[in-house]
């Protein structure tokens, strides 16, 4: 069990993230082929904007006041990632289990420490990008500007690993090491020096919280009234939302609202005329593609898990009106969203066409047509470009 500890992660982290993009592999396909010229652009303009932050981060001429702002951005945006795949990375409901084994605290942090690492996912780009240097912008020598990546990196991770495991008192230590490591910039020795030993602090605390006692028994949670209730009445749908579907739920709303924040930004930096653009053509493609399939996955879900409840009639009524309504209105949040932005004056027409094709999807997937998973990204894309023409 302990040498194959990591490979049993591992497998455990590729299968939840095949769980969660599950019924959204052809969506974000057919998104990404619709969006190509929104997405790139974004991607690029990310991978630049935080490549030239950390450049900035690493010229000793850059003032206190910005390398707190670059490293409290990298900070949450490394946090956030690994918080998004805290299931997948970290395991917290199984972490009981693996504590009752024999497993050496070494090859827990080591698996730890792995998964995290892969989580960073699109942080990597930046990384790269200030390493290989292309435009020849650097101003520091390649081993200094190894070595202080290395640093924001450890420091971030451990932060990062002791919050998410709830460890408070290592928390702590680790944010005074990237305290420390954000208030001391500068090519000097001493400096240098100082900066590696808050490294190695925050990588003692690290390792401090995977000793035996460093954490208190935890207490059982109060359940709620309003909790049950509200699972009775919406036949456990609601529960099944917020903890075994909420990884998969949060995906689909996070690509409805990347997706809007990229038409913002693509329009606040086009130099042409943007009083006729088209916020909600593109998210209500998105929310099309990224909600049409939710209804059959929670019914199959739930019905799946409880099975022996799969044949009650009334049980089957129950959740019937929950599992179509709550998608629904997720659907039709987007849609007030993005005719807020909208500028297009035809928004009525494009949510008509966009409600129409939700509507099949969910009907499709209800009946099980397998033709529905690719009719619809399909019908979408092309929707999109005649519709997107038109602007």
């Amino acid at each position: 069990m302990a040498a194959n500890y990591l490979g049993i992660r591992h497998s455990h982290f590729r299968i939840t993230l095949r769980g969660w993009l599950r019924g959204l592999d052809k969506a974000l396909i057919a998104i990404a082929s619709a969006l190509t010229f929104i997405l790139t652009a974004m991607v690029a303009m990310l991978v630049f904007g935080m490549a030239q932050a950390l450049l900035m981060l690493l010229d000793p001429a850059t003032s206190a006041a910005h390398r707190v702002e670059i490293i409290g951005a990298w900070q949450c945006l490394s946090f956030v990632l690994l918080r998004a795949l805290r299931e997948a990375a970290l395991m917290p409901r199984a972490q009981r289990f693996f504590d009752s084994l024999p497993i050496a605290p070494a090859l827990r942090l080591r698996a730890d420490v792995v998964l995290a690492s892969l989580t960073y996912s699109f942080l990597w780009l930046p990384v790269g990008w200030v390493l290989v240097d292309p435009l020849g912008s650097r101003t520091m020598p390649l081993t200094a500007t190894v070595a202080a990546l290395v640093e924001l990196i450890v420091i971030s991770l451990c932060v990062n690993l002791t919050l998410l495991r709830v460890r408070p008192r290592q928390a702590l230590v680790g944010l005074g090491a990237l305290v420390l490591y954000t208030a001391l910039p500068g090519e000097a020795v001493g400096l240098a020096v100082a900066r590696a030993a808050s490294t190695l602090l925050a990588a003692w605390a690290l390792w401090w919280s995977y000793q035996p006692g460093a954490v208190r028994a935890p207490t059982a949670r109060r359940r709620s009234a309003l909790a049950d209730q509200l699972a009775i009445q919406t036949g456990l749908v609601v529960p099944l939302l917020t903890h075994e579907l909420r990884a998969n739920l949060g995906v689909r709303i996070g690509v409805i609202l990347a997706t809007l924040g990229a038409c913002l930004v693509v329009i606040e930096l086009r130099t042409n005329d943007t009083s006729s653009a088209s916020v909600l053509l593109f998210v209500a493609a998105a929310a099309t593609l990224a909600l049409y399939s939710l209804p059959a996955l929670l019914r199959r879900t739930l019905l799946t898990k409880l099975e022996f409840l799969a044949g009650q009639t009334a049980f089957a009524r129950r959740l019937r009106l929950p599992v179509y309504l709550l998608p629904t209105l997720l659907f039709c949040a987007a849609l007030w969203v993005g005719s807020v932005f909208d500028r297009s004056g035809r928004a009525g027409v494009d949510a008509g066409i966009f409600c129409g094709l939700y509507l099949a999807g969910v009907a499709g997937t209800r009946l099980g047509l397998r033709i529905t998973s690719w009719f619809i990204p399909f019908a979408v894309t092309i929707t999109v470009i005649i519709l997107g023409a038109m602007t």
